[in-house]
């Protein structure tokens, strides 16, 4: 998983990069024998262009170790067209019956143009098999010109089968049970808090975590033993 920050959007696939960290290390952690043979269907499936993903994606290394050569040098428009292909081998590799691979990406709202190439180029991607997408943004910070919506309508053009999940407001009694599950009380104890909660933010669910994390970050909500 990995989530799009706008403070990094002059930086491209960081999102991308963050997930692929957290997958490498989680092949590293299965012991040698696994990352050994990820590595081998890899290799079986990219060969000489290991080094194209390297160069971007620097926690490949962890598999793969340092290139032993350097990617053939070609001009901007076939290497970015090369990155692409290449980064869709790697995914079709690595996603097996037995080893499916679910990636989620969080604010696709502040996502770069580049990693919305790659997330188009996966998702339509006939030959790629047990592989699955998430991505979730919030539909109030896009409008028709945003470069996601481009996206979004370029895949929906090319009949890509996307399943639109709309999140909406949750009632006083959801809050209520969200709070009483984050606060570790009965739901009795904490009903007039959450009503309090609920008022504040409006039954958004983003806004409910918040404005507790806030409380919490101020000193004005604390555990008692009592």
């Amino acid at each position: 998983s990995g989530k799009f920050d706008p403070l990094q959007q002059a930086r491209p696939l960081t999102a991308i990069n963050a997930a692929l960290n957290e997958y490498t290390n989680s092949i590293i952690q299965q012991g040698p024998q696994i990352s050994l043979e990820v590595k081998e269907s890899i290799i079986n499936a990219i060969n000489v262009d290991v080094g194209v993903l390297t160069a971007v994606f620097p926690c490949l290394s962890k598999i793969f170790g340092k290139p032993t050569c350097n990617p053939t040098e070609v001009g901007s428009v076939a290497a970015q067209h090369r990155f692409k292909f290449t980064f869709q081998l790697f995914v079709r590799a690595i996603t097996t019956l037995f080893h499916p691979i679910i990636l989620y990406l969080d604010d696709l709202h502040w996502a770069d143009r580049l990693s919305l190439q790659l997330i188009s180029a996966l998702v339509s991607d006939m030959e790629t098999n047990n592989f699955l997408f998430i991505g979730s943004y919030r539909d109030n910070e896009i409008c028709d010109s945003h470069l996601l919506t481009g996206y979004l309508d370029e895949l929906e053009r090319r009949d890509i089968n996307i399943t639109d999940i709309n999140i909406s407001c949750i009632s006083k009694e959801n809050v209520n049970a969200l709070v009483s599950d984050t606060l570790s009380m009965p739901q009795h104890m904490t009903k007039s808090f959450s009503d309090i909660v609920c008022k504040k933010t409006g039954g958004n669910p983003l806004f409910v975590t918040q404005f507790l994390q806030s409380l919490w970050d101020e000193g004005l909500l604390v555990f008692s033993l009592e």
